[in-house]
């Protein structure tokens, strides 16, 4: 870790447990928010998804952090009106659970499209990858499959 980097927690996995570590100083809502924080990072890192490129590496967990924290918490915080809106973008107006595959492989195609790169189905198809399944990329469906029409 860098010498002067600011952090509000911090996650430690090892072989004598885990622990999440959160900075007293701060609210109710952003102790929420920072312990699920590092929850997406010990979920990241034991599924090994961690990307080299640091930066870009927390603001995927920043917004998957964002996906799976409630809207109420989020309402809460500074900056509440804009983490509700991503909230609202990411999980598709709640449509898509982070605690599903097909949930947080669609969140997942939400966050790279925000981040500005056209690495949504590579995103989303690492996951799957992952996880053992099947990426579908957007508007490869076949017209009618899944609306009980035909077979």
């Amino acid at each position: 870790m860098r010498p002067d980097a600011d952090f509000a927690g911090l996650v430690h996995m090892g072989e004598d447990g885990n622990e999440i570590w959160v900075e007293a100083g701060l609210s109710e809502p952003e102790k929420r928010f920072t312990i699920v924080h590092e929850l997406v990072h010990a979920r990241r890192q034991r599924a090994e998804e961690e990307l080299r490129d640091e930066r870009l590496e927390e603001a995927i967990v920043e917004l998957e952090t964002v996906a799976r924290v409630g809207e109420r918490t989020l309402r809460r915080m500074p900056s509440g009106v804009a983490l509700t809106l991503l909230h609202d973008y990411v999980t598709g107006g709640c449509r898509f659970d982070p605690d599903t595959r097909m949930g947080l492989r669609a969140i997942y195609r939400r966050i790279w499209t925000l981040l500005g790169a056209n690495r949504g189905r590579q995103a989303a198809a690492r996951v799957a990858r992952l996880r053992g399944s099947r990426v579908t990329p957007p508007g490869s469906r076949r017209r009618g499959a899944g609306r009980g029409r035909g077979t």
